[in-house]
């Protein structure tokens, strides 16, 4: 399957989503269309303590799962060739791996709303840290790097002087919006310099 046709059959999907959605926000009262809005900005304030737990639990099963996923990755950056000469099925690992990703992806979104910019934003400010493609190193750092960065970001949401909170995710954007444009003009200025 070529990155086209994976890439339309995702913004079909999110065609769909939104349909659904529109359709149920047409019919649900405002006080649930509310609680939407504010599930959509992104917030941690919403997940009571027993939610929590349930949350912990269900991560602590599936993370050690994307660990075994490693190797895999590993692979796959020799490229495809490369990858399948060593043994490897290309087609069921890529499904592993974006099978893993949506899962863990998809239960961060449910509990706390689409957090923008950390998922896009930290795994390339790990290869800037570290200097290193290797994921034995990036998996775990960009575990640890976008949970603690997830926190600093709440934490200045909830300065004093805003009323009640600001959503999380208008302070993501402000971090992690810079970052992905620097990785962008890396990329670029990289490209200029290999053609010259």
């Amino acid at each position: 399957m070529g990155n086209v046709i994976l890439l339309i059959i995702g913004v079909m999907i999110g065609y769909i989503a939104t349909a659904i959605i529109c359709v149920l926000k047409f019919f649900s009262n405002d006080e649930d269309i509310r609680a939407y809005v504010i599930w959509g900005l992104g917030s941690f304030s919403k997940v009571s303590g027993n939610q929590v737990y349930t949350f912990t639990g269900i991560m602590i099963c599936l993370i050690p799962l994307s660990f075994l996923l490693i190797k895999t990755l590993n692979l796959m950056l020799l490229g495809e060739s490369y990858a399948r000469n060593l043994g490897l099925n290309v087609r069921q690992s890529r499904l592993y791996v974006i099978a893993c990703s949506c899962v863990l992806t998809a239960i961060v979104t449910a509990y706390c709303g689409p957090i923008v910019f950390l998922g896009l934003a930290v795994p390339h400010l790990c290869r800037t840290i570290f200097q290193t493609s290797d994921h034995r190193i990036l998996v775990p750092a960009v575990t640890l790097t976008g949970g603690a960065l997830a926190l600093v970001c709440n934490l200045i949401a909830r300065l004093p002087g805003f009323e009640g909170a600001l959503p999380v995710n208008s302070v993501t954007s402000l971090i992690g919006a810079p970052i992905v444009i620097s990785v962008l003009f890396g990329k670029r200025k990289n490209e200029m310099n290999e053609t010259i």
